[in-house]
């Protein structure tokens, strides 16, 4: 179940995270971003009202808390995507957001095998691999590209920390909250840029596609985060997080089909080893 769970999340975090980035490339990532929070704000709170969970203060300061970084990382992903490769970008994301849960999850006593520290290596070693691109492709991972993937990285692994502290009988009440509060700072950031750039900063809303794009990437994403609360009230922190960080398979999968990306050999590498290294840790 747990495993489960995990996996299929994590293919539709892959989905959610292309469409994003595909909308970032054709309007700004903070109204893509803000556009796909909205609709993920209104189905989560849909779905609140529905299941009647318990509210506590903790459980709702820490969904705020999870909001403020799930927002951050959201936001620093679809800018990375939207400038760098997403062949490149999502998969080193994806280690960032492997290993800090797991490292986490170890520090307050969750313990591994042998061959699950060996594997959060082998990660670490993925990741990098996961950097070199085709000597013959134009395209080219940027500093900028890789500042915004790190940010992205530890702004996803604090999420999931958070929303692991929730009790399980907030349900998905801490879920609605961290979209929500999300939203409110798009918006916020979304009005103050538009005061000091003009109505030039909402142009993106004139293109129905990548509208279209944005509000599918937020659609994708509440199921995605549905599927990723429920998992870490019935299984662990380190567990949810390598499983989760599998994602960029969607992604990447993706952009090789629609966007004829290319990989080089060593990226193909990287991804196998990062996929054998994350099904390791989730069973050590």
């Amino acid at each position: 179940m747990i495993a489960a769970l995990g996996l299929i999340s994590a293919v539709i975090y892959g989905a959610s995270d292309f469409f994003g980035g595909l909308a970032a490339r054709r309007m700004s990532a903070l109204l893509a971003s803000c556009l796909g929070s909205l609709v993920s704000t209104v189905i989560a709170f849909a779905a609140v009202a529905v299941t009647a969970p318990v509210w506590t203060v903790q459980d709702a300061l820490l969904g705020v808390a999870a909001g403020l970084l799930g927002a951050l990382g959201t936001w620093a992903f679809y800018t990375g995507l939207a400038i760098g490769p997403m062949s490149i970008v999502s998969p080193g994301v994806a280690m960032i957001y492997a290993v800090v849960p797991a490292v986490f999850g170890i520090a307050l006593g969750e313990r591994l095998s042998v061959l699950g520290y060996i594997a959060l290596v082998v990660v670490v070693i993925a990741a990098l691999l996961l950097a070199v691109p085709r000597q013959s492709d134009p395209i080219r991972i940027t500093p900028r590209a890789v500042v915004f993937g790190t940010i992205a990285g530890l702004g996803y692994a604090g999420y999931i920390i958070l929303m692991d502290r929730t009790s399980n009988a907030s349900g998905l009440m801490p879920l609605g909250v961290e979209l929500a509060v999300g939203l409110i700072v798009y918006a916020l950031v979304l009005g103050v840029n538009r005061l000091r750039r003009g109505p030039g900063e909402l142009a993106g809303l004139h293109d129905r596609g990548a509208v279209g794009q944005a509000l599918l990437a937020g659609l994708l994403l509440v199921v995605a985060n549905v599927l990723l609360v429920i998992g870490l009230h019935l299984g662990d922190l380190a567990v949810m997080g390598v499983l989760n960080s599998l994602y960029p398979l969607g992604t990447v999968l993706l952009a090789l089909v629609l966007l004829r990306e290319r990989l080089s050999v060593l990226q193909v590498v990287g991804i196998v080893l990062a996929i054998a290294a994350s099904v390791t840790l989730a069973v050590a």
